[in-house]
Order: structure tokens, then sequence, then C-alpha cells
């Protein structure tokens, strides 16, 4: 009796076990019966690198109990012989959204996140995966399919996305297929589709998680302080940023959602700055900047989406294909593997997949590349399984972790391997194709009428709209199916039989195993059939997959990948000797002719006549030539990604031109060409406070953070005029101001309120002071640590801006344009103000109709500091001609022209210390030039930046070279690539097999 209640409470133990599990209460009687398998004689595939090579492996109520060669087999256990397959961990998805539903806007309401959401609709972290998923059997089943058993689903849209959650794709109920909630904050940089406003470019997005993080930490000191004393006044609720607490404490993870390679860079920025745990979906261009992104040690999520060839089968379309592209299209396949080589820890994902059945064929690829199988078993199962914090619970088979097994036949990674089966918390789901398509196709076999001599029996099938059509043929002689039906596996057709010689209707019915369908049937006279039939072999269409191959890749990496890239970027020379030019100093010296200059170490050591070149220099002949200093551009908008402005609210300040920077602009290398060195980026004028700008070396395939000036102090956008009220835009945006009166009271507005500020910040006891990061940059504006440079057209409101200036106590640095600047000169010398202007462009609009050609040369004599700027990718690459135009315009001397784009744009900048003339201690940027810098036929043949040569006339000859063959050797591949399709479907369809060659198609 003891024995028999031991027994029972260990048989019922199991049971109880599961059914505590459960919340909802069962729909009719319990099951009881014991879940217990036994799968053996298997190869099991335990973990990556770890093989047993014919053993077992026993699952109890959902959970793995014991797996080796030789363990006991339980004798509760149903026992399946897995002999010839293979049992892997099942397989993880690490970026899906399975199950979740797309979180429509109600577009009947206008009204803007109540409550206590957060006052942007992009920003909903309180939103979580496990209240949003929903069991959704069709795409489960398209997963499990590929061997997947376990899913990190996501909420679609927004900044802030929401937590997901870990799903088993079982066709359990939604609560039980939940593994994890709360897993991760999903964190994008693109706003809902259907929302407008604030932000609209990149540079938003990043203000706005950075404000949302630091209002995270605010609110945490905010509610702690009004607990401890409540006297102390109650901050808003927020349970948008009261869901972020965890993510800013460094207990939950944060994925953020890359674009591209360079968005990784920035992603670790944001990284750094809040000291957050993270991981990233990256973009599959990592190989673009793979050392970068290694250094920032951030684990990846890779996709495998690698780009369709790009379309070239005609000269004109090739030509709309750019290099870059082509590299794209040959290098993409290897990044899983380079990154794996690196030392970067990846996971896989089907996510940008057009098609989720590709996905194992892209694998092959992304093997054929270098990756491992061993590194792509673990990317799909250890890997994701530690990002999510279940390793105890999944990624491997062992003892005590949940029965989630991938069944194959054959090798999971290879072509011909096939997944039987997969079980999802110790239950077994067959993977078989779908019935509706497995009949279709030709059968050859036998068939026999009561008992006499078998004769040839052929069945063609057809689907259409999920209907069976088709033909038998008896004896050569064909008969058209009447009717057909399938039920699973089953299958019923008719056919007359008159023309064989068995007057009336022959009925078969039969079931369809793979590649074999037999059966029975009736024939008129109550004759008895028996058939048999195989699957035809694809002759061609088979032989054309036998064997898959896949190109390696033979495009070289080049910083940036496009066009004139380089393998390495420049490298500084320690000593140069510049010998025998003029040179135009923009300093104290003025033009020098015959005279030398030594850089050594990126500075400028000496400048002068007769100077003894240093041992081991590199030698510039500068006979016939004239040196400059780099020239300096004030106002530019290259080398920025996704947007110029943020016009999403009128006041910006927080936005960073910095966060957006680019070095793969091909608008650098030209630049670079016309003899630029420096530039201000600065935000778009559509804001009467518009960004903080960033200024930056020309250093064409740099890392964004390497092209940044680390000396300038911080400048700022602001912008008056048309641009800013907008009131000729769309009527239907109704941001203020709308009219020039309103764009002064929006700067006395904001300087109050940074007052306001300030003074709270000085102020002790109270809650803690939120950090805002808009009104940070106003302060700093008043208290003269950033300096403002304004775009302007017409005197009266130039006027208007320099008296609020001065009535809040500080100056405006720079009038950027300033087309009637000639107007106000006395007024701005008066105040302190520079002047940055356009040449001759006028009459693009009507408040630009007072320009003049003479309006640089007029404040120029007035005494105030004027340089000239582009505004523009194409003129910032002659910007030594806009300075002759002083010249023609005014008279002002060829040196002192020059200083137009040089010295006195750095003294704008607050950066003449270092740069802008070419004077002992100062950076080494430097351009030569076949002639006067201020003619029309001469051409910079180099331009150094801290004694490093970023351009040469004569690399630039080799390189165009080299770009026209690597494009013609790609371009070449691509069409081989597509002529070999097009010979295999020949060789089915045309008697002759012609197909076009490369030539005949171009």
């Amino acid at each position: 009796i003891f024995i028999v209640v031991i027994l029972s409470l260990i048989f019922f133990s199991g049971i109880f076990e599961i059914t505590n599990a459960q919340i909802s209460p069962p729909l009719g009687l319990r099951e009881n019966k014991p879940d217990v398998y036994a799968l053996t004689n298997a190869k099991i595939i335990t973990s990556p690198g770890k093989v047993i090579r014919k053993g077992s492996l026993v699952i109890r109520d959902g959970m793995i109990e014991s797996v080796g060669a030789k363990i006991n087999i339980p004798k509760d256990a149903t026992i399946l012989d897995m002999n010839g397959m293979t049992l892997y961990p099942g397989l993880i998805e690490s970026y899906s959204n399975i199950g979740i539903p797309e979180i429509k806007k109600d577009k009947k309401s206008d009204k803007k996140n109540g409550g206590s959401k957060h006052w942007n609709e992009n920003v909903t972290p309180e939103l979580r995966g496990s209240e949003l998923y929903t069991t959704d059997s069709k795409k489960l089943k398209e997963y499990r399919k590929l061997g997947f058993t376990t899913a990190l689903s996501v909420p679609r849209e927004g900044i802030f996305k929401g937590s997901s959650v870990l799903v088993n794709l079982g066709d359990n109920e939604s609560a039980e297929n939940i593994l994890k909630s709360n897993v991760n904050q999903h964190v994008t940089f693109s706003k809902k589709k259907d929302v407008s406003g604030y932000p609209t470019s990149l540079m938003g997005s990043i203000s706005l998680i950075r404000q949302t993080f630091y209002d995270v930490q605010w609110y945490k000191k905010a509610v702690s302080a009004y607990a401890k004393k409540p006297s102390l006044g109650k901050p808003d609720e927020s349970e948008s940023l009261a869901s972020l607490s965890s993510v800013i404490d460094g207990k939950r993870q944060v994925m953020f959602e890359a674009t591209d390679e360079l968005m990784i860079l920035r992603i670790d920025k944001i990284v750094k700055e809040f000291k957050l745990k993270s991981l990233i979906l990256a973009s599959g261009n990592e190989f673009k900047r793979l050392s970068a992104v290694k250094r920032t040690g951030i684990p990846l999520i890779v996709p495998l989406n690698f780009p369709e060839p790009p379309d070239v089968k005609s000269p004109e379309k090739a030509l709309d294909v750019s290099l870059e592209k082509l590299k794209e299209w040959d290098l993409a396949p290897s990044n899983p593997a380079m990154l794996n080589k690196a030392g970067v820890k990846i996971a896989l994902t089907t996510n940008g997949l057009k098609k989720l059945e590709d996905f194992p064929k892209q694998l092959r690829k992304a093997i054929s590349r270098g990756l491992s199988k061993e590194s792509a078993l673990a990317a799909l199962t250890t890997h994701p399984a530690e990002y999510f914090g279940i390793s105890d619970k999944l990624g491997t088979l062992e003892k005590g972790k949940i029965a989630n097994i991938v069944v194959t036949e054959g090798d999971l990674f290879s072509k011909d391997g096939v997944v039987k089966d997969v079980w999802i918390d110790g239950k077994r789901y067959a993977i078989e194709k779908d019935p509706e398509s497995e009949p279709e196709g030709k059968w050859t076999g036998t068939i026999r009428f009561n008992e006499k001599d078998a004769v040839e029996f052929n069945l063609e099938l057809k689907k259409s709209k999920k209907k069976l059509s088709g033909t038998a043929t008896i004896s050569g002689k064909e008969l058209k199916l009447i009717s057909s039906e399938l039920n699973g596996f089953r299958i019923a057709f008719s056919f007359p039989t008159d023309s064989v010689g068995i007057v009336g209707i022959t009925m078969m019915t039969g079931k369809i195993k793979n590649d074999e369908m037999n059966g029975v049937g009736m024939a008129p006279g109550s004759q008895a059939v028996e058939w048999n039939l195989t699957r035809g072999s694809e002759e061609e269409e088979d032989s054309e997959d036998d064997e898959e191959k896949f190109e390696a890749a033979t495009a070289q990496i080049t910083y940036p990948l496009g066009g004139f890239g380089r393998p390495q970027l420049p490298k500084q020379q320690k000593l140069i000797f510049i010998k025998n030019a003029t040179i135009w100093t923009s300093g104290r010296q003025g033009i020098i002719e015959n005279a030398d200059m030594i850089v050594k170490n990126g500075k400028i050591s000496k400048v002068g006549k007769n100077l003894k070149a240093p041992k081991n220099a590199l030698i510039i002949d500068g006979t016939g030539k004239h040196v400059t200093p780099g020239l300096i551009d004030e106002h530019s908008h290259t080398a920025m990604v996704r947007g110029v402005n943020e016009g999403g609210q009128a006041v910006t300040s927080e936005v960073r031109i910095g966060d957006v920077l680019t070095g793969d602009d091909i608008g650098l290398y030209r630049e670079l060409a016309g003899g630029l060195t420096m530039s201000q980026e600065l935000h778009g004028s559509a804001n009467p406070i518009g960004g903080q700008a960033a200024v930056i070396k020309i250093r064409y395939g740099a890392l964004p953070e390497d092209l940044k000036y680390s000396k300038d102090p911080p400048t700022i956008k602001f912008a008056l005029g048309e641009n800013v009220k907008q009131s000729n835009w769309n009527p239907s945006v109704l941001r203020y101001p709308r009219t020039r009166m309103g764009v002064e009271q929006i700067y006395r507005d904001e300087f109050r309120a940074g007052l306001v500020y300030k003074a709270a910040l000085r102020k002790k006891g109270g809650l803690p002071v939120r950090k805002d990061l808009e009104l940070d940059a106003i302060v700093d504006i008043m208290d003269g640590r950033m300096f403002v440079h304004c775009h302007s057209y017409r005197q009266d409101e130039i006027l208007m801006l320099m008296r609020v200036a001065e009535d809040f106590g500080f100056r405006i640095q720079t009038f950027t344009h300033i087309l009637e600047g000639y107007k106000v000169a006395d007024e701005m010398k008066k105040h302190g103000a520079s002047a940055s202007t356009f040449t001759d462009w006028w009459m693009y609009k009507f408040e630009v109709y007072d320009a003049i050609p003479y309006n640089g040369a007029l404040m120029h004599d007035v005494g105030i500091v004027t340089s000239f700027n582009s505004d523009s990718d194409e003129l910032a690459r002659r910007m030594n001609l806009e300075a002759a135009k002083a010249v023609a315009y005014g008279g002002v001397s060829e040196v002192e022209a020059l200083k137009f784009v040089t010295i006195n744009p750095a003294i704008q900048l607050k950066i003449d210390k270092w740069t802008g003339s070419l004077e002992p201690g100062k950076d080494g940027d430097f351009v030569v030039w076949n002639g006067s810098p201020l003619s029309t036929l001469s051409k910079a043949e180099q331009t150094w930046i801290d004694g490093a040569k970023w351009f040469d006339i004569e690399d630039d000859a080799k390189l165009r070279v080299e770009v026209r063959k690597e494009r013609e050797k790609l371009i070449q591949k691509i069409l081989s690539s597509s002529s070999d399709k097009k010979d295999k479907k020949k060789d089915k369809n045309d008697k002759n097999g012609h197909s076009l060659n490369a030539e005949e198609e171009f």
C-alpha cells in the first residue's frame, strides 16, 4: 500500500505541476496522461560544437529529463525511434512582430496622449508586448517550418515602442505561449506613420530620446523627494517615465534599432551617456565600419536581408546604380562571418526578409562566405538565450531545460536538410508540406483493372484557387478529370474511361505520402481497380538546384564604400617641407614669394624664405605653385543625414547637428578637390531658434566623431524671414509664429523662460529641477558659452534681433547670408556682429530683392569681419572663386579677398587661434594650387589637413580609373549571374538554348 501511495504521489505530482501553472479553468475533463517521450537512436547537437553521435533524449511534462549516449529510458515513456534524424536545440527568433497587432490612430480624434502618458505620441514605453500578444497560428506555423520554436515579439511603431515579449511558438492560448514578459525596451529613430509633428528629423529623434532618458532620471528623484516630503508638491504622474525606471537603473535592457552602420555609433553615444544595458538590431551593413562597430562592444542582432542584384540590364540603368550599391550587393552576405570573425557577438534574425521562407537559403549563403555552422547555430540558440536572460531554460539540449527541439533529416544548415518535426514545451509539431500543394505535378506509374495485367498510368494535377484539376493518361489515352477532391493526405478523383474500352466513369481514392500516391478505385461494372504512382522527377528544374553555388565576394572594402574611397584613410606625415612656393599666409606676413614652409606633426612649424629642409621630410616642390590656408565655409549643410531641419517645433535648440554627421557624403570629396578643409555644419532655417551646429574638418571617409573639430566653442543656428514664419507654407499646419512680429515674440518668450530656468537651477530646496536640453542651450547663449549664427536677409529683422540680444545681455556672433547687411553695417559694427554673406545671389525670393554683389566689400570697408559662405554642396567646391568676387565687386585687395574664405570665417567661428592662416603653431591645413587661388584657371592639386593629404589631383585621376574598373567588374558579375539563370531556363524552354550575353544585352 505504501509503495502504491508513493507511486501515486509521484504520478500526480507531475500532473499537478502542469495544472498548477495553468490559471484558467479546464474545459471539460482534465487530461491526466503523462507526457513522457524518449527520442532514441538520434544524432544530438546538444549545443554549438557539442555532438552526441548516437544518443537518446527523454522529455517529461515539457522538460528535458535526460539526454546522453547511454541513458535509462523510463518505462512510462513513449519511445520514438529517431534513427537517421538529428536533434538540435529549438531556434530562437531574436526580433519579430509575431502576434502583435498594429495600433491604428483614431483619425477622427486630434487629441494627444492623455492621462499619464507622454506628451509625445511617439513615446509609448508603457506598452507591453505581453498585453498585445495574441496567438497567430498561421504565422507560428511558418516559423516552425524553419525550425523556430521561440521568438521575441516587439510592438510595431514609435520611437519608444514599448516592451517585448518572449513567446514559444506552439498553438496554445496566448498566455500559455508567453515565456517572459517585459524583456527589452525597444527604441527606434523613426516616428509612427500616422503621427505628425515633432520630431521630423533624425537629430530630432535623437534629442527626444536623450531628453526622455533625462526626464526619467529627474522623475525618479522627484517622486522620491515627494515621498519623503509631500509639502514639496507632487510631480505630474507619468506612466511612460515610470516604465523606463528599470532601464535607466540598468536592470532592464534596451534594444535599439539601427538603420545603417553609422547608427550603431550614434546609439553607442547614447548608451554611454546614460550607462544603458543594450542590444542593437543591426542593418546588415556593419561590414562597412567593422572596427568601429566592434569597439562599441554592443551585441548585435543581424538580419540576412541581403540586397537583390541591382538592375543593370541596360547602360542607362547601370549608370543609375552607384558603386556603393554594387559593392553592398557583393559584400553584404559576408557581413555575419566578418562580424563573427572580428569577435562581435551576434544573433541572427529573419527580420527584413520579404519572404520568410528565404531564410534558410540566405543563411546558407552567409555560411558559404565563412560563417561556421557552429557559429550560425549559436547565433540562433545560445546567443539569443543569453540576450534575453533565458539561458537557464533554452538554447541548449540539457537536463532541466524546456523541451524545445528541432528534428531534421540531414544537416539543418545544408540545402538537403529537412525539418521533420519541432517540439515545443514537449509537444510534437509535425512539419509537412501543405496538402493543397503537395499533389501538384506529374505522377507516373501503373493501374490494374480486376487483377488484369497492369498498364501504364500517368496523372498530372494542377491547383487553381485551392481546387484541383488535371488529366489522367491510361495506355497513352488522355482522360480529363471531371472531379477531384483533397482532404488532408487523402485524394479522390474520377474520369471517363470510354476511350480505353470501359464505358462510364471510373472513381478513384487513395493517399499521398511524400512522393508516392496509391490507392484503389471502382470502374463501371463493379470492376476493382488498384493503382500506384510516383512523383515524376523535375529533371532540368531539379538539376538546376542540385548543386547550390554561392559566389565569393570580390569587391574591396574602402572608406567610404562608394566612389573615391580608400582602403586606408590618409595618415599624418611627421615632417613636410614645401619649397619655393608663393605662400598666401592670410596672416601678418601676407603673400611671400619663393617661400618655404615646414609642417611638423600636423602643425605649422615655420614659414619664410630660405628654410632648410628637415631630415626625412616629405618634400613638395612648390615651384610655380601657390599655397594657401585650407579654405573655410561658415555655412554648410554637407555631411549630415536624414534632415537638415527639425521643423516639428519653432524652437529646437536641443537638437545637435553633431548627432547626424557622416563622413561618407561624396560632397566632402568634391569640396576637398576645391581646397575646402573646414566648414560649419548648420541646422536649416525653418525655425527662429534651430539646432546646435558642428564645425568639422573635411575628412572624406572618416567616422562622424573624427570629423568634428574639438576646439570650436558651441554655436547655434537662428533664423529670420520667410523660412521661419512659414505663412506661405501649408496652411493646415498651424505653427506659431506666422508673422515677423511673432518671430520677435517667440525669441523674447524663450529667453524669459531661460532666465526662469536659470534661476530655478540656482534655487535650493523644492523638487529637483527637470533638466531641459532646450533651455540649457538658451542659458548657454545668455551666459556667453554658445554663440549665435543667424540666417538673415532684411534690415528690419537684423536690427530687431540685435536689440533682443542686447536686452538679454548677449551679442549675435555672425549674421549669415545677410543680404541687406550693407544697409545696417554701422549698427552691426557697434553691436559687435560679424557677417557671412552670399556673393552675388539675388532675386531668388522676394525678401532678397535688395541684395547687391557689393554687400561683402561694403561691410568689410566698415570694419566688420566679413566672410563668404556657400550654403550649397555645389558652391562649396569653389570658394576660392567666391573670394575673387570681392575683388571684382568692391575692389577688395587680393590678400584681403582670400581672407573672406580663410581667417575671417575662422574668426567668426572663434577658432582663429588654431587655424585660418599659415602661421607657426597653427593646424597644418593647406592647399597647393597650380596658379593663383583667385584665378578661374587654377585648380587645387593637393589638399592637406593636419599634415595628412586628403586630396591629390594625380591620385584622383587614378581613382577615377579604379572606380570605372570596379563598376564594370561588378556589373559583369551581376550580368553573368543573371545570364546563368537565363541559360538554365532557355535549356528547358528554347530548342536553341540561346541566352543573351553581356554584350548583346548592352
